[in-house]
């Protein structure tokens, strides 16, 4: 398959031609001391990237994002932990279900699409509901795009002393985060930091990570206890996608020539081109500003086209969008302004959609 797309889905995303070079290091035993180099090294450019060397580690996993969350949310969740969710879309709702799964009690706050749970609300229940132990909350809710308030959440969660738990798979490297007053961070290598899909890995505080071996055991493969054991001690306990790890540690690399404010300056310019370009075309917003990520704009689908007919007239022209989720789907098409992508993909973009636009 030699055909060339601009991803314009929330991951996987278009890689530079030098992230992709470095997939074709040389094969590796993970076992030897070759990849505990690598490991190591990648663990290290993480913490410096977003500063946090002093306060977290981080512990990595071959699985897609979701597998960071639910390494996260597993190594918290107990019976004697109520959390308290904040939920406005498909991906609050899949840190309720996760919780559930094993075995932590929720207190579910939600709210509407383009909403988000009044801090109010959030302020009364934690100083009210003792049982509460921490707060966990999505901070770029994919299924909409919107960007969710973390930093008044932080506060409120060390205000009562709760820890904090944060979903930035979609988010981390592309928006402003303040990690030190995070516990916990789910992140992916193949979203805002140009990775592959198949790599993630969990932030957390070093006081959450001593606090780790009093927990008991409740999964194997995704024990964050036993993975950040073993690579603290630059192994790992299973196999890892070696190659993916050689392609993440390059877009790091890549990523710290850029400067992580630079980058998140990018993604502002180019998601401030999206939407001037869809507002021209007399499209419609799921998320006004100032909510809208620069990660993902949701836009209706306008009367007299079908998704489906929008998407494949797209993709002949060499653009992938994405489908809107749950009650959106078929309502709403998504467009993400991820990984390797200029400028003039996204004018590109636009002119395509315009033609298409005109011919419905």
């Amino acid at each position: 398959m030699k055909k060339h797309w601009v991803l314009m889905n929330p991951g996987p995303v278009n890689v530079s031609p030098r992230v992709r070079r470095a997939l074709l290091g040389p094969d590796l035993c993970h076992r030897e001391k070759e990849f505990s180099s690598l490991l190591a090294d990648t663990r290290r450019r993480l913490l410096r990237i977003f500063g946090v060397e002093k306060t977290h580690t981080t512990a990595f996993f071959t699985g897609s994002g979701t597998a960071a969350l639910e390494a996260m949310l597993s190594s918290y969740a107990r019976k004697d932990r109520r959390v308290l969710v904040l939920s406005n879309g498909v991906y609050g709702e899949r840190l309720r279900q996760v919780l559930e799964l094993h075995g932590a009690p929720v207190t579910v706050l939600a709210s509407p699409i383009g909403l988000f749970p009044d801090a109010e609300k959030i302020e009364q229940l934690l100083r009210s509901d003792k049982r509460i132990k921490a707060v966990a909350m999505v901070h770029h809710e994919t299924s909409s795009g919107m960007l969710n308030p973390i930093s008044p959440v932080g506060r409120l969660a060390r205000k009562y002393k709760k820890k904090f738990l944060v979903d930035a798979v979609s988010s981390l490297g592309a928006e402003e985060l303040n990690l030190k007053n995070i516990d916990y961070c789910a992140g992916s290598a193949g979203k805002c930091l140009h990775g592959y899909p198949g790599l993630s890995f969990v932030l957390l505080t070093k006081k959450e990570a001593e606090a780790l071996p009093k927990n008991k055991t409740r999964i194997l493969y995704l024990d964050l206890k036993n993975t950040l054991k073993h690579q603290e001690k630059e192994d790992t306990p299973f196999t890892p996608a070696v190659q993916l790890f050689y392609a993440f540690n390059e877009a790091l690399k890549e990523l710290q020539e850029e400067g992580l404010s630079s980058r998140i300056r990018t993604y502002a310019r180019r998601s401030f081109l999206l939407g001037e370009g869809f507002e021209r075309l007399g499209l419609r917003f799921l998320i006004e500003k100032p909510s809208r990520s620069h990660v993902l704009t949701s836009v209706w689908v306008p009367d007299g086209i079908r998704y489906e007919r929008l998407h494949e007239a797209l993709k002949k022209k060499g653009f992938i969008i994405y489908a809107g989720q749950s009650s959106l789907a078929g309502r709403i098409f998504r467009v993400s302004n991820l990984g390797a992508m200029s400028e003039a993909a996204i004018r590109r973009f636009l002119a395509v959609l315009k033609k298409i636009l005109s011919s419905s």
